[in-house]
C-alpha cells in the first residue's frame, strides 16, 4: 500500500513538473511573440500610429491614426477582430485616410495582435 501511495505521489509530482515547464515555455513564447510584434510594429506601423512608449519617431500624418494602446482599450477588440482588420483595407471613420493593407504574413499578424492585446494590461 505504501509503495502504491509513493508511486502516486511521484507520478503526481512528475505531472505537475511537466505542467509547470509547459506553462513557463508558453510564457516565454508569449513574451517572444509580443517582442516580435513590437518589432514589426516599429518597422511597419510607426509612420501612422504611435505603437508604444519610447517610439523614436512621430507619426507622419497630421492627425495620427489611433495609437496602439487606444486600439487595445476599445470595447470588443479581440484577437479575431484585429486579425480581420489587418487583412483588409479600410477607411478610418470620419476621416479621409485609408489604411493600406500592410500585407503581413500570418505569423507577423499574430505577433502584432499579441503586442496590441498586451498593451491592454498596462
Amino acid at each position: 500500500m505504501a509503495a502504491r501511495a509513493q508511486t502516486w505521489i511521484i507520478g503526481t509530482g512528475l505531472v505537475l513538473s511537466v505542467a509547470a515547464a509547459c506553462m513557463a515555455a508558453d510564457a516565454q513564447s508569449d513574451a517572444a511573440r509580443i517582442g516580435r510584434g513590437r518589432s514589426t510594429a516599429d518597422t511597419v506601423c510607426w509612420a501612422c500610429h504611435v505603437v508604444g512608449a519610447n517610439q523614436p519617431f512621430s507619426p507622419i500624418l497630421r492627425e495620427p491614426a489611433p495609437d496602439f494602446r487606444t486600439i487595445a482599450q476599445k470595447p470588443g477588440v479581440t484577437a479575431e477582430s484585429l486579425k480581420a482588420f489587418l487583412h483588409t483595407t479600410h477607411r478610418t471613420q470620419g476621416k479621409p485616410y485609408r489604411m493600406p493593407n500592410p500585407r503581413l504574413s500570418e505569423e507577423m499578424i499574430d505577433d502584432v495582435v499579441a503586442y496590441i492585446l498586451n498593451l491592454r494590461n498596462r
